[in-house]
């Protein structure tokens, strides 16, 4: 009794452990703001984040200046693009599905579409 006893604390103190681990990498999210609007460019025009297993983008326009937001991607193996707020500071953001399991999104940016794009650096997801 007391071996089998052990053997299930064992097993249940290693499925523990290893959902601890597991759930805070599947919930992470990630995201930043873009400075470079308003009078001197010092107020944050927007921000972008990655969420959902690293598979939606979501570009949110934020500062009502007729300038867009938008947020470019790289995915695993290769592929690229961009994903913009395409109704401006209006409510609602730009939101696309755009990795997948086996191709989730690995870096980003956030741009604020203006004649001189101000964007972030090269972000990990």
């Amino acid at each position: 009794m007391k071996k089998t006893s052990r053997l299930a604390a064992a097993i249940a103190g290693c499925a523990l452990l290893t959902l601890g681990l597991a759930l805070p990498a599947e919930a992470h999210d990630t995201g930043a703001g873009v400075i470079g609007c308003g009078p001197e460019s010092l107020y944050e025009c927007g921000y972008g984040q990655v969420r959902d297993h690293h598979q939606i983008i979501d570009a949110c326009d934020t500062y009502k200046d007729g300038d867009g937001l938008f947020v470019k991607y790289r995915l695993l193996g290769g592929g690229t693009g961009k994903v913009g707020d395409g109704n401006g500071s209006a409510a609602g953001c730009g939101i696309r599905r755009v990795g997948s399991t086996a191709a989730p999104v690995v870096q980003y940016n956030v741009c604020a579409d203006q004649l001189i794009d101000q964007c972030t650096g090269w972000l990990w997801a």
